[in-house]
């Protein structure tokens, strides 16, 4: 029931503005990064599709002969989600693609991307049968050298710079050990031109071609108790385009905030039961760390149903991964919230505060932030008392190349997955 003079108010404006806000909503159109697409189907229209198994076959690392001034010396390669990606270092840059064959040679069409500026474009790629095609479509021994060879080229221009690449080795062990590559805000900023907005199920959904396995999401509670997804406090023009709300996103009936409100790329803004059904029955995600922003009014008790019953329904898929939700602890207060549930040490959590309160809550995870530096004596004690420890939010590339190097955290929060990818199994 909604009592509040903020809420009725809020239920008033969204019966008196519906009209109006249907009609704007249809004819307001997204903005962001244009993703390049090949036109009717590009080379891909009359291939078979390659299996996940013939995919493997390219995973591992490779040298650029080619095509260094955008891609660098070296790229990693490795099925993400349900694409083939190119992980490469300068600029952060990744590559999408689509993949199949026809005949005996290997076919991939897709669009590149650098996240530290706006440059996209599109890219084909193909191996031929002199250069270990059949080995990527039938198996057996493995080719002496695969290559790709192809061009990109700028926005939905194609064919104006050569590319090629040879296939160098496998993943290290060391590479393969368990890591958790937690894309932020289920998979970066909206600032940064991500394909959709921040702490939505469309980017959800595609979180894993990044490079992650792993989601932060960030969890407010409506005025009628309903959980959802937004990072900052107010409704604003970083994450939403002009409309009839402003102020606190918790001011609002959910109802409201999913009709009036529209984000930047065009979505609307989701319930946590949305995010979570997205994330157990369409993706392959291991770990979801939920950033608890609304303090001290009942959200925990929305959210830890919630919690238990997507771990139960992914542990009821066959042959999902194993998917771990936690109760992400950001502040003292939701803290103190969360200690004061009887059960708390059964909830899985993740505690951003000192190891001390972490081992006191049992948690399950310790995330200092990583300004803090490697802090490799408390991750070791943390590791010994049994809490994993993961750090936020490692953008940058030399630091995460040193804490890679130099720290035993066991994963990284990041804006860039696809800069961590490249690092983790370049090693």
């Amino acid at each position: 029931m909604i009592t509040s003079p903020t809420a009725r108010t809020a239920v008033r404006l969204f019966l008196l503005c519906l009209p109006v806000l249907c009609l704007w909503s249809c004819v307001e159109s997204p903005t962001g990064l244009l993703i390049p697409e090949f036109r009717k189907g590009g080379s891909l229209a009359h291939t078979k599709s390659l299996l996940p198994e013939q995919l493997e076959r390219l995973e591992g690392v490779w040298a650029v002969d080619n095509g260094r001034g955008r891609l660098g010396d070296s790229v990693v390669i490795k099925i993400s989600g349900d694409r083939l990606t190119i992980y490469a270092r300068p600029n952060v840059m990744y590559v999408q693609l689509e993949s199949g064959h026809l005949d005996s040679v290997v076919l991939f069409d897709g669009y590149w991307r650098e996240q530290t500026n706006s440059n996209t474009g599109l890219i084909h790629l193909s191996i031929d049968s002199n250069d270990g095609a059949e080995y990527i479509i039938h198996g057996g021994r493995q080719s002496d050298t695969i290559r790709l060879s192809g061009s990109y080229g700028q926005g939905q221009l194609n064919n104006t710079d050569a590319i090629q690449m040879h296939w160098v080795r496998a993943f290290s062990q060391q590479a393969r050990q368990p890591f958790a590559i937690i894309a932020h805000r289920a998979g970066g900023r909206t600032a940064d031109l991500i394909p959709h907005s921040e702490n939505t199920v469309e980017l959800i959904r595609i979180a894993e071609r990044f490079g992650a396995n792993a989601v932060e999401i960030d969890v407010r509670l409506s005025v009628d108790n309903v959980p959802f997804l937004y990072h900052d406090e107010q409704l604003n023009p970083r994450l939403v385009r002009r409309g009839a709300l402003v102020g606190p996103p918790e001011d609002y009936p959910i109802k409201a905030l999913q009709f009036l409100v529209t984000l930047i790329n065009g979505e609307r803004i989701p319930t946590l039961a949305e995010a979570l059904d997205a994330i157990v029955n369409e993706t392959n995600l291991e770990f979801v760390y939920l950033d608890i922003k609304t303090e001290n009014a009942g959200l925990l008790s929305r959210v830890i149903p919630l919690q238990l019953k997507a771990m139960a329904d992914a542990r009821a898929i066959p042959n999902r991964k194993p998917l771990t939700l936690m109760i992400g602890i950001p502040t003292q207060a939701v803290y103190d919230e969360f200690i004061a549930i009887p059960e708390h040490r059964s909830i899985p959590s993740i505690v951003e505060l000192s190891l001390e309160q972490a081992q006191q809550a049992s948690a399950r995870v310790w995330a200092p932030r990583w300004t803090l530096g490697t802090q490799l004596a408390e991750v070791q004690q943390a590791k010994a008392s049994g809490i994993a420890a993961v750090t936020w939010t490692l953008d940058d590339d030399a630091f995460i190349q040193e804490y890679l190097a130099n720290g035993e955290f066991d994963g990284f929060l990041t804006n860039y997955p696809t800069l961590v990818t490249w690092h983790v199994y370049m090693r």
